[in-house]
């Protein structure tokens, strides 16, 4: 049976709570980037702001858009602003991370 010293006991609990603080700090500042980072789309008539982890914070119809698109012309256009934010949230990704979206 093996005893071992307190003190190196105690220093290997320290290195470990250090690597821990120190990988949460980095955790910490990644989701701070997070939240401010925000990708535009604007297709004239439809512009819409989302946040990098996909909340709508703004989505802007423009007047004609309510009165002149059928149900299926205005949800095409909806989802065209989507697709826009998809492909620029894609683009980011690989240019800060580089590699696909997990």
């Amino acid at each position: 049976m093996t005893v071992n010293d307190p003190g190196e006991d105690r220093a290997l609990v320290e290195a470990v709570l250090a690597d821990l603080t120190a990988a949460a700090d980095r955790w910490e500042a990644l989701v701070s980037e997070a939240e401010h980072i925000t990708y535009t789309a604007d297709l004239g008539d439809v512009r819409a702001v989302v946040n990098a982890d996909g909340r709508l914070l703004e989505l802007v119809l423009g007047a004609h858009t309510v009165t002149e698109y059928t149900h299926d012309e205005l949800a095409d256009r909806i989802n065209s602003v989507f697709a826009a934010l998809r492909d620029e949230a894609y683009a980011d990704n690989l240019a800060r991370y580089g590699s696909e979206l997990q």
